[in-house]
């Protein structure tokens, strides 16, 4: 993994991770951290998340049998959604690992904080807590509105 991209997810972790902060607050926090990159601190806030979630998600008993996502969508030009693995996100690999040793070994509030801005984890709530049974099912990978199909025309 790149150490770049390492310390970027690391620090996007802490500021994700903090209850005190808003949303705008995080989102110009990030953005310094990227050096004014728009295109990757939208990447940082959004993708950072969802590894997360999808940690947290793999953890959930009843989830065992949940068929879980192995890809993301944005969309290209044209206004369609393309999807790629996970695999071709460098930041969605940093925050998986980062939320696998942060799930075992804390700190709690943080790794809940940062789970709570989870899509995928949304989902799978929402599912449970209307009665649904995860035994078997399909979570479908996210979709990151604002990112552009082209920009994993570029990443390694």
């Amino acid at each position: 993994m790149d150490e770049r991209i390492g310390a970027l997810v690391a620090s996007t972790i802490d500021h994700l991770g903090n209850p005190e902060l808003s949303v705008a607050e995080i989102e110009a926090a990030v953005l310094a951290l990227s050096d004014g990159d728009a295109m990757l601190a939208r990447r940082l806030i959004d993708v950072v998340p969802e590894g997360f979630g999808l940690v947290l998600v793999s953890h959930i008993e009843s989830a065992q049998s949940m068929q879980l996502p192995t890809a993301f969508s944005v969309q290209n030009t044209a206004g369609d959604w393309v999807e790629f693995p996970f695999q071709c996100e460098p930041i969605f690999i940093a925050a998986v690992l980062a939320a696998q040793q942060m799930f075992h070994t804390g700190p709690r509030l943080k790794f809940q904080t940062v789970t709570d801005r989870s899509a995928l984890l949304n989902t799978v709530n929402n599912a449970l807590n209307n009665g649904g049974s995860l035994e078997a099912s399909t979570l479908a990978g996210p979709r990151f509105l604002g990112i552009a199909a082209a920009v994993y025309d570029r990443v390694e």
